[in-house]
Parts: structure tokens; C-alpha cells; sequence
């Protein structure tokens, strides 16, 4: 069993950690390590020792470990984004990369309630990021998990992805369950997409909703959508589904300009504006 301070695995729906072999600095003898883990300095090669010669230099066995097992957790979380999409940079997406001040609040106090609660307790948290195609909500999701993922369990990818689009109906409660059961931290991207018949996408989601608050430790869940609001949401999701969700998990919108055309969507900007207090529509 995993104590509070000890790495946990992190398991997703895509993406495995790369190792390489790198030899010890000592005898030679190959010991493995992530291969392409941002941020290690240069020359991190040159440092590398086996297990015997790091306990014989005085390096303290367990904290080796526990810091090689970070490493690792680190690259697979990476790995893992890079296989969504290998082009995004989304493993790098950060909340100070988000246009609304407000949603990055609301993002920055999502990622500090989950990580001082209780890792025992029922804390359930979230955010459905909203607005129209191009102004950075998938990487705000990852903006979010990414500051949540390693040392937890994390489960990401497309709509249809997470509710198993692959199983059959009668199979698909017991399927969302255990895919389910056990994250800690939930993206799921583009809802209002998935190929499934409307009865049984509410049922998937009434599933997801089930597990999620059952979950006997803190659960963050984190989705983008086009669908302007709950009321769009809950025709999407079923009621029974939306009644939990939107319990945890405030809309909000990363911005209002199209990231890839620099293009404002002058309306959705004038809404928000509006939806906004005085001193915040400067910013």
C-alpha cells in the first residue's frame, strides 16, 4: 500500500515511459533512467550510479529511489500527453499560460484545494472550460492535470475515450467503473462529440459520475466543451449525470482569441466581459 509520501503509478489511456540505459559513473554496469525527461540538466548522465555504488558514495538508498521513481512518474506523464497529441506541447501547458486572470484563479485554487486535502477524504473538485474552437481549452485542461498528475492517478484523453466507446451497451456500467475507479485526477476532452446513441452516452456518464463520488479519496475532474453552459451540458450528459457534475465543477473560459488565427471572437469576449465585476475587465 502506498503511503502519502510515496510515488504512485500513474496509469492513462495512452502513452508508456521511454528508459535508455545509462552506465554508472563507478563500474560501468547499466542502470536504467527516463530518457527524455525535461528540465534535467546537462552532464545528468556523468552523475549516474548503480545501486551499490550510490550506497558506497553515502547517497541514501531510499531517497535514490523514491527521486528515480519520480523521475519516472514525471516521464510518463509526458509520454503519455505527447501521445495525444505529439505536436501540441501540451506537457509543458502551464497556468500562467491562460488569457482570463479569472479562469486562471479558479484553476490555481482547483490545483491547491486537491493537493492540501486529505488524501483519505471525499474532497471532489473540477472545472468544464467553455468556449468556441481555438482559445485554449484543452490546454488549459492540461495546464491543470499537468500540475496534478505525477504522484497520482491520473486518466486523460477524448470523450469517447474515457466512456469506452469500444464496449457494448450491457457492458458499459462495469467497464466505466473500472476505468474509473481508483483516478485521482480526471481530463477529459471535447465532450459533446462521442459517437455513442444519446441513451447510452448518459448512461456512460451517469456511470463516470457514480464512480466519481464514490471515490473514497479527493477526485479532480477537469473537461473542455463547445457547449455554451449547463443547460447544454445536462441535454448532453442526462440529468442524473449533470446534477453531481455541476456540483464540482464551475464553467469557466481560458479567453476569447482563436490561439491559432489570432482572430477575437468578439462576442463571446463581450459576454464574458459583461459577466464579469468592473476591475476585472481590464485585465
Amino acid at each position: 500500500m502506498s503511503t502519502p509520501n510515496s510515488p504512485r503509478r500513474i496509469f492513462a489511456v495512452l502513452g508508456q515511459v521511454t528508459t535508455i540505459e545509462v552506465p554508472c559513473r563507478d563500474c560501468g554496469a547499466l542502470v536504467a533512467r527516463p530518457a527524455q525527461l525535461p528540465g534535467r540538466p546537462e552532464g545528468w548522465r556523468d552523475a549516474v550510479r548503480c545501486r551499490v555504488h550510490a550506497a558506497a558514495a553515502g547517497v541514501d538508498a531510499a531517497s535514490a529511489r523514491a527521486a528515480s521513481a519520480r523521475d519516472r512518474d514525471r516521464q510518463t506523464w509526458f509520454d503519455t500527453v505527447r501521445a495525444f497529441d505529439a505536436v501540441a506541447g501540451y506537457e509543458h501547458a502551464s497556468v500562467d499560460e491562460i488569457d482570463s486572470t479569472k479562469t486562471a484563479a479558479a484553476c490555481r485554487r482547483l490545483i491547491d484545494t486537491h493537493t492540501a486535502a486529505d488524501p483519505h477524504g471525499g474532497h471532489r473538485g473540477g472545472i468544464a472550460l467553455i468556449g468556441p474552437t481555438g482559445i485554449g481549452k484543452t490546454r488549459a485542461m492540461f495546464s491543470v492535470v499537468n500540475a496534478l498528475a505525477p504522484g497520482r492517478r491520473a486518466l486523460v484523453g477524448s470523450e469517447d475515450t474515457v466512456l469506452a466507446v469500444d464496449v457494448p451497451p450491457w457492458e458499459l456500467t462495469a467497464a466505466i467503473t473500472a476505468r474509473i475507479t481508483g483516478v485521482e485526477v480526471l481530463g477529459i476532452d471535447d465532450v459533446g462529440v462521442s459517437l455513442r446513441r444519446p441513451d447510452e452516452r448518459m448512461l456512460a456518464w451517469k456511470a463516470l459520475a457514480d464512480a466519481v463520488a464514490r471515490a473514497p479519496h479527493p477526485v479532480t475532474v477537469v473537461v473542455t466543451t463547445n457547449l455554451q453552459g449547463w443547460t447544454a451540458l445536462t441535454g448532453w450528459v442526462g440529468a442524473q449525470a449533470a446534477s453531481r457534475l455541476s456540483g464540482w465543477m464551475p464553467l469557466a473560459s481560458p479567453g476569447w482569441t482563436d490561439r491559432r488565427t489570432g482572430r477575437t471572437h468578439e462576442q463571446w469576449r463581450n459576454d464574458l466581459l459583461a459577466a464579469q465585476r468592473p476591475e476585472e475587465r481590464n485585465r
